[in-house]
């Protein structure tokens, strides 16, 4: 059986960023995803989750972030 993975990059929207790590950090397990901080960077940069499930609420604040970020389905 293979897992769902769904990649995350973002850009410079430090604070809607912020919302997404702290709620990735509360709501999932520490092995369940993997996060990226730039040297010097304030806040992650990437984010990849595996076994990823439909998540409303995580969209919504990845929805809400400014930036050139991207995603990968």
């Amino acid at each position: 059986m293979m897992l769902a993975i769904k990649s995350y990059g973002f850009g410079y929207d430090v604070d809607n960023i912020q919302l997404v790590e702290e709620y990735v950090v509360r709501n999932y397990p520490a092995k369940q995803f993997r996060m990226s901080k730039g040297c010097g960077d304030d806040v992650m940069n990437y984010l990849k989750i595996y076994d990823f499930k439909p998540d409303v609420e995580l969209n919504r604040l990845i929805d809400a972030c400014d930036g050139a970020g991207w995603f990968e389905e």
